[in-house]
């Protein structure tokens, strides 16, 4: 079970008498990095308790929200701090509540229509690059890799792109392969939406380049299952990623992949 904190994210258009309806939910579980959000699309709900509410600004907060976790990932603990600071006037955020989840997905989706309200037809699939990385985080651990002592997390790009590079890589290893023939080409795992990151592909490939002018290595993208690749934002991530050296892992095989690094780790 995985320790968390969940805060409801309230729409409040009175400060004066204080009541407020809760239009979604942040869930942040530390030991994970993982920060998630859902929001409500039951604008009629909201106009029923204020027939005046400012329903752009409240269709807007899920992708900001998703935006700013997207932009303070590596931070995810000082973002926290802020945001518990900085919301007090028309959206307001609860004191942070404590909960057990083995599931991080379900229990997002759970504490969200348990305190905002249920979808018809269950919550919208948004396949952000935090869901991404948090569903491979989860094969991973499920194969008995995501503790391994030659697993590292966040690793930093600076130490082959210079000083001052703020960019750091999902996980990385180096596989333990018996003699008298060891591999030792660097593996990089990296999350990312083929939809939505189409910026972070033209990024991460061109951090992993500089990676290549200095070391012998592999890089892994995770990304989501593709429903339509003949998409134009899917068919740019691609074109960007495609690569001898970039393995590209979509969501529905993570567990075998994870099957696949356990092998080069001797788990």
């Amino acid at each position: 079970m995985k320790h968390c904190l969940h805060y409801l994210v309230r729409y409040v258009p009175n400060l004066a008498t204080g009541q407020f309806v809760n239009v979604g939910l942040l869930l942040y579980c530390p030991h994970a990095q993982y920060l998630d959000c859902l929001f409500t699309e039951d604008f009629d709900a909201v106009q029923r308790f204020h027939p005046e509410a400012d329903l752009e600004l409240l269709r807007e907060l899920q992708p900001y929200f998703e935006q700013e976790i997207k932009e303070h990932e590596n931070d995810l603990a000082g973002y926290i701090r802020g945001i518990e600071e900085s919301y007090s006037n028309l959206i307001q955020l609860s004191d942070a509540q404590p909960w057990e989840a083995e599931d991080l997905e379900a229990a997002l989706t759970q504490l969200f229509e348990t305190y905002v309200g249920a979808w018809a037809g269950g919550p919208p699939k948004r396949d952000t690059r935090m869901r991404i990385k948090r569903r491979l985080a989860d094969a991973l651990e499920r194969h008995g890799v995501i503790d391994h002592k030659a697993l590292e997390r966040d690793i930093p790009a600076a130490q082959w792109t210079g000083a001052g590079d703020t960019f750091t890589f999902d996980f990385g290893y180096t596989p333990v392969r018996p003699a008298p023939e060891p591999d030792r080409e660097l593996r990089l795992i990296h999350a990312l939406s083929l939809l939505r990151d189409s910026d972070l592909a033209e990024t991460l490939k061109s951090k992993f380049d500089t990676v290549l002018e200095k070391a012998p290595a592999q890089l892994t993208v995770a990304h989501e299952d593709i429903a339509d690749p003949s998409n134009a934002l899917v068919r740019s991530s691609l074109s960007t990623l495609r690569s001898k050296h970039i393995l590209l892992v979509p969501a529905g095989i993570f567990d075998q992949y994870a099957r696949s690094v356990r092998e080069e780790l001797l788990v």
